[in-house]
């Protein structure tokens, strides 16, 4: 459900040569025009606001273009969908990934209210008396002369200790809404001196010195200890920001890491 770190190369986007990021990346007005759409589903035990209920509700936004309206609801479904989960089959609209989940919970609930009774228990529904949810909010974070950034906010909850919230970029070219990837913005070649510079502001603002080891040890989820960059990015106006989502290089408390690297730091390596 996560997406997944990847050892660059890995997405990117296209730059015109001799153009300076900020003059490339000045916000514009929303002149793609949109509507935004809602899903809702949520189980029969939903009566009231405060009822033991399954809900899911996702946002998103819908363009002129099918196609890439088709785009945006796979990358809510991706995010949802467990791959490692062979019982399951990947979905492929809203209400094959709903339905499974309110009807999972109402026989849960239903499971858990009947051992409850048969145990002459006080609390009926233990601890299956929770509700779940299934959210996701897809907003257009920016537009540019050259670009559509969307930003997705998750937030998750079937039972467990916590919620789980997650947050995912996306960019795309306006004109024929083609995934914008970091192979299209560097130069080749550009690998490891990209990594070099994230990493170097990431101990920084990690406060680790150079020797220090990106340890599990030390509070880190890194392979082999090497530092690496994922593909949850966006263009802002002094840089590009990279987004690790909770359990992806450190543990759930921590919450998200964020990661700017400033244009200026990028001279050479940027088309």
């Amino acid at each position: 459900m996560n997406k997944k770190l990847l050892f660059i190369p890995f997405v990117a986007l296209l730059w015109s040569c001799g153009n300076s990021p900020q003059k490339d990346l000045k916000t514009t007005s929303d002149t793609l025009s949109y509507v935004v759409k809602t899903f809702e589903k949520h189980s029969q035990t939903c009566i009231n606001k405060d009822s033991l209920c399954a809900t899911v509700k996702f946002q998103y936004p819908e363009f002129q273009s099918l196609s890439f309206n088709q785009e945006i609801k796979n990358e809510i479904l991706n995010i949802y969908h467990d791959d490692n989960d062979s019982t399951k089959s990947r979905p492929t609209n809203f209400e094959e990934l709903a339905s499974p989940f309110v009807n999972d919970y109402d026989l849960k609930l239903k499971e858990g209210k009947e051992y409850v009774k048969g145990a002459n228990a006080v609390n009926e529904g233990g601890f299956l008396a929770m509700p779940w949810y299934m959210e996701a909010n897809t907003i257009v974070q920016r537009q540019t002369e050259k670009y559509l950034m969307l930003h997705t906010n998750t937030n998750w909850f079937m039972g467990g200790n916590h919620p789980i919230s997650m947050e995912y970029y996306y960019m795309y070219n306006r004109k024929n809404f083609k995934r914008i990837t970091l192979n299209d913005l560097f130069q080749k070649g550009y690998d490891q001196k990209l990594l070099n510079i994230a990493e170097e502001i990431f101990r920084k603002q990690e406060k680790l010195k150079p020797a220090d080891k990106l340890s599990e040890e030390a509070g880190y989820f890194f392979d082999n200890q090497r530092f690496i960059l994922n593909d949850n990015f966006i263009l802002t106006e002094k840089g590009i920001k990279f987004l690790f989502n909770v359990y992806e290089i450190k543990a759930y408390a921590f919450g998200i890491t964020e990661l700017v690297i400033p244009y200026e730091k990028l001279d050479g390596i940027l088309k």
